[in-house]
Parts: C-alpha cells; sequence; structure tokens
C-alpha cells in the first residue's frame, strides 16, 4: 500500500481506486436492513460538503465541532472539514450539557453540527453561544432559521462542484498544519486539547499497513465512539484508506444482532467489550453441560495450533456463528487485557491483538502483529515510532520499569493553548506518556500502569492499581474494581492499600435466583476472594480495605474509569 501525504488522498485517490466498492453499511431509520453507501458517494458528498463550507458558510480556517452518535454523516463531515475547510472538534456524545458547553468555548469553535438526538442538548447551550455560530443538524430534513439540513448543504455543494467550483477540491493541504483537536477522556484530571496533523494520523495508518495483513477485503464492525482516536484512526481512517467495508453498528446492546447481519471479519473493541462477549459465549457452553469436554477439546486444538494443524474455528463453529460465522480478527486497546482472556479467545478461533496507544501519538504506538501476539504483553513498537522506558524517575535501581517515552511522526503538535503541559509532556523530541511498563527479553512492550495511578508506599515501593484490579476482577461476585492508595488509619503518614469495587448483578441473579445472600453475606464472600489473592503478593501490595459501591463508576466512553472523580467524591463526603 502506497504511503499516504494527507487525508485528502483517501477522498481524490482512494476513492477512486475503490469506487464501486461499499465503503459504508448503515441503518438510515428507514429500512431495517443495513443500506450501501459506496466510494464513489464517499467522494462526492465530502467534496460537496467541503465545497458549501467554504463557499456558503465561508468557514475556511476556522473550527468546526462534530456531536453525535456513530454515522456516515459524522465521517462525512470530518473529513469535509480536514481535507480543507479548518479544524474538526470531535465531542463526547456522553458528555453532559455544561461540558460540551466548556469545549465549544475553550476550542473557539464556529460551528456544531449534530445528530437529531442531540438537538435538545444544543438547543440548551444555545443562549451561551455566540450568535454567529452556525448550526448544522445531521438528520434534518430542511434548513431553517435554527439551524441547516446536513442533507441539503450536501446537495448545495454538489450543484456547486457541477457548475465548476473546484476551489475546494483543488485545494492543497499542509500535512504539518494543526487541523485536528481532540479533547482527552481525562481518566486522571481533567481533559487536554490535543493538537493533531494530518502528518500525524497518516503516519499512524501507514504503520497499520506494516502491523496487521492487508485487510481491504474486510468488513469491519464499528462499535466504540468515533469521537474517539482510537475508532476514527484505525477503524475509519485505515479502513478507507484500504478499501474496506465498515458496518456501523446500531448501538453497544446490538453488537450481537448487528454481527450476524454483517458478518465482521474483524472487530475493534476495549476490554469490558471482550469480557461481555465471552461471558455469552462461556454462558452458551454451560447450557450445553459439556464444560468438561469442550475444555478438553480446547486444550487439543490449542495444542495443535503450535504444530500448523489449527482445526479451532472449524470445532468451535457454533461459536463463530454467535458473531456472523466469518470473525477472525479481534483487535483490542484503550486499556490491558487479563491473559487468560487473551487464551480464551484464541482457543475459540479468533486471532487476538492488543496494541497499546494515546490520544497524543494519533493514537497507535505498539501492537501486536499477525506473526507476534504474546499474551500480556502489546508487541512491539509500530513502524516509525521509537520506544524507550525512562528510568530517571525510578528509586528502585533494580527495576526495569520506567515511564513509557515515544518519538516519531505521530506524536502530537502539543496541547492546545497549554503551554505548560505541552512542555511536561514533549521533552527534546520525545513524549512522556505517563504511562509506566518495560520490554521483555524478546522486545515486546508490557504496561504496568499509568504513573498517576501509582500507589508509592513509605518505602519508596511502587504499587500498580490495574495489577491488582486484574485479580480482583476474577472473583466472581466483583464487575468492576478500583484499587487507590489511602492513609492508613493506624500509621498516618503510610499508604494501604484500598479497593472499591461494584457487583455483577447478573451472575448474583443466576447463581442465587430468589436466595439472594445478605449484604454481609456478599461482602464476606468478596473479603475472602481478596484474602486468596493478597496470598499470592508480597505484602506491601496487600488490600487492606474493601468499600462495595452501590452505584457504578463514572467512567469515559471507552469504558475506563475516572479514578480522579471517584476519589474526589470520597474527598467532598469527608469535608
Amino acid at each position: 500500500m502506497e504511503e499516504m501525504n494527507s487525508l485528502k488522498d483517501i477522498i481524490n485517490i482512494r476513492c477512486d481506486m475503490y469506487k464501486d466498492r461499499v465503503a459504508f453499511l448503515e441503518k438510515d431509520g428507514k429500512h431495517p436492513e443495513f443500506q450501501e453507501i459506496t466510494y464513489s458517494k464517499v467522494k462526492e458528498d465530502v467534496n460537496g460538503l467541503g465545497t458549501v463550507m467554504l463557499e456558503k458558510l465561508k468557514l475556511k480556517d476556522k473550527k468546526v465541532a462534530v456531536i453525535g452518535e456513530n454515522s456516515y454523516r459524522w465521517y462525512m463531515t470530518y473529513m469535509a472539514v480536514v481535507c480543507g475547510v479548518g479544524i474538526i472538534v470531535p465531542l463526547d456524545k456522553e458528555l453532559p450539557a455544561n461540558e460540551i458547553l466548556n469545549l465549544l468555548q475553550r476550542s473557539e469553535s464556529k460551528c456544531i453540527v449534530y445528530s437529531s438526538r442531540k438537538k435538545d442538548l444544543i438547543d440548551e447551550i444555545r443562549k451561551d453561544l455566540p450568535k454567529n455560530m452556525i448550526y448544522i443538524e445531521m438528520n434534518k430534513e430542511e434548513s431553517d432559521d435554527m439551524s441547516y439540513s446536513l442533507d441539503k448543504l450536501v446537495e448545495e455543494g454538489k450543484e456547486l462542484v457541477d457548475t465548476g467550483n473546484t476551489k475546494y477540491i483543488d485545494m492543497e493541504i499542509d500535512r504539518e498544519e494543526f487541523k485536528i483537536l481532540l479533547f482527552t477522556s481525562g481518566t486522571t484530571a481533567a481533559s487536554k486539547g490535543v493538537m493533531l496533523n494530518h502528518k500525524n494520523i497518516c503516519a499512524n495508518t501507514v504503520a497499520c499497513y506494516c502491523l496487521v495483513p492487508k485487510m481491504h477485503d474486510y468488513t469491519y464492525l464499528s462499535v466504540l465512539p468515533m469521537h474517539h482516536t482510537y475508532e476514527f484512526s484505525l477503524v475509519y481512517i485505515y479502513g478507507t484508506s484500504c478499501g474496506a467495508k465498515i458496518a456501523i453498528c446500531e448501538g453497544l446492546k446490538y453488537v450481537a444482532k448487528n454481527m450476524k447481519e454483517v458478518k465482521p471479519d474483524c472487530l475493534f473493541a476495549v476490554p469490558a467489550l471482550i469480557e461481555n462477549i465471552n461471558k455469552k459465549i462461556e454462558k452458551a457452553i454451560k447450557e450445553t453441560g459439556k464444560e468438561g469436554m469442550i475444555k478438553t477439546v480446547s486444550k487439543v486444538t490449542e495444542g495443535l495450533s503450535k504444530i500448523g494443524l489449527d482445526f479451532r474455528r472449524q470445532v468451535f463453529k457454533k461459536v463463530q456463528d454467535n458473531f456472523g460465522g466469518k470473525l477472525k480478527h479481534i483487535f483490542c486497546g484503550a486499556a490491558p487485557v487479563d491473559k487468560g482472556l487473551i487464551k480464551k479467545m484464541e482457543s475459540y478461533g479468533f486471532y487476538f491483538y492488543q496494541g497499546y496507544g494515546v490520544t497524543e501519538a494519533s493514537p497507535l504506538i505498539a501492537g501486536t502483529a499477525f506473526d507476534n501476539r504474546v499474551a500480556g504483553t502489546v508487541g512491539k513498537p509500530v513502524h516509525g515510532v521509537e520506544v524507550r522506558i525512562d528510568l530517571s524517575a525510578n528509586e528502585d535501581e533494580n527495576s526495569n520499569v520506567g515511564e513509557i517515552i515515544a518519538k516519531g511522526d505521530n506524536i502530537m503538535m502539543g496541547y492546545y493553548k497549554d503551554e505548560e503541559e505541552t512542555k511536561k509532556a514533549l521533552r527534546k523530541g520525545w513524549f512522556y506518556t505517563g504511562d509506566v511498563g518495560y520490554f521483555d527479553l524478546q522486545g515486546n512492550l508490557v504496561i504496568s500502569g499509568r504513573s498517576k495511578n501509582v500507589i508509592v508506599t513509605s518505602n519508596g515501593k511502587n504499587i500498580f492499581p490495574e495489577e491488582i484490579e486484574f485479580e480482583i476482577n476474577k472473583i466472581p461476585l466483583v464487575e468492576e474494581s478500583m484499587a487507590y492508595g489511602k492513609k492508613d488509619p493506624k500509621h498516618k503518614n503510610e499508604l494501604i492499600v484500598a479497593v472499591k469495587v461494584t457487583l455483577d448483578e447478573d451472575y448474583i441473579e443466576e447463581t442465587y435466583r430468589n436466595n439472594r445472600p445478605s449484604d454481609e453475606e456478599i461482602y464476606k464472600q468478596i473479603w475472602e476472594g481478596i484474602k486468596a489473592i493478597n496470598r499470592t503478593m508480597v505484602s506491601y501490595k496487600a488490600v487492606k480495605e474493601l468499600e462495595i459501591k452501590k452505584d457504578k463508576f463514572v467512567k469515559t466512553t471507552t469504558m475506563k474509569i475516572k479514578r480522579f472523580v471517584e476519589l474526589n467524591k470520597d474527598k467532598e463526603k469527608t469535608k
């Protein structure tokens, strides 16, 4: 696959190469089946929208925000803006009104493109936005005084192109110019605005070509939110750059149904989604009453696969059929995945890849390849990216664990209007990720956790909460957990490891039916599980305190717990 100079190459070159292929499958609300959108239509629509945004709406070099559920119109808006209009500002559709208002103001956006489901929310904040703000509604049939219809604007733009207006189409792209403003999800602190350009995103796309087999004939199922750079860069940009077909999922509760409908070859997911899929597989196996036999068969087929005789897909055909029958490749990112879970998924005949990245790296830094899928690691640095482990802040001289730093064309330009944070993160060309890890003997990167999450004991020992959470999440009654450092009530200058957990209500319902244990009994069972885990760890890592939360953890749209929010709740309680 040729290298891309800019994202505009997808529209002007790749859409011509694949013009008769289906680019997107989407349910439009009018038909029960998925509707096909070809690459030739993608090119016409993007050029039409870009042209009208330049000529009619006068948005040249302005910031344009986009918010809404995953859709072809969302993709069209993003591409139209970055390929010649101005700077795109993708926003998280799950944010409340006050936070959306804050990000629109911080970004100085002059236009907001939104789905009809977000209309009430946008109307709520209109009074606090500039009088000259331009509003474009994605699913609206006609334009009026309140907002433009996106579809009508696209048609107007196409008419301009047909009459010879090629100003937008002919526009040259400066691949190093600021064109994308992404706000981080803020799991450990308030969100920062990440500035990216065409060079950053294209570098990641080329890295993907080198990492996995050619996937131009594949169907992808898009499940994760499009505003997240993991989903947009690795599914939408990479997918459309190589002529793949992207089926847009109707929503998380429709994943299984949509899989059977579109029969995807690959899925990009986060650990929570993989765990959910695995639970469904295990439940189906349990219902057969042949768990023991299936475990034995699984071990045999796994052993045979290591000597080149891979019968896993044939043996587990019924499992495969639940996901459309063609699903082979599962890519997982955003958080570490338990080794045991990876091995389980591979035993069913799926090829499981794990990647590591951050928004500031567009996002990919490292990834496992088709011929190097080592469970427990995130593989080697991807093409064009150099990775090192900075040990300068490590107090343990014998440890090879340190902060992960990266350098490459994929690294961001800096944080928007935040010179201080930019200087902290970018030093002498290296990006300091804030994540901690090490290289194994084969050169694969292993992630230990976030440096901001690390619990440092009074004698200088580092405890990574993610390591403890992995184990606690295996306790059947536990849905999720969050380990953190807390002042020891007996020794004020020391920290103990405490943990908050939420309950797996589905497991409780299925296991106990109408004989649900008391809160005290549930607490006791979880604590017995924690004590068993404590016995497998060094003493300073032992969990000393347990809290069962009544409410769910506050999370990002990629299902990561917002630790700082949860810990701030405790601070508020003690005031």
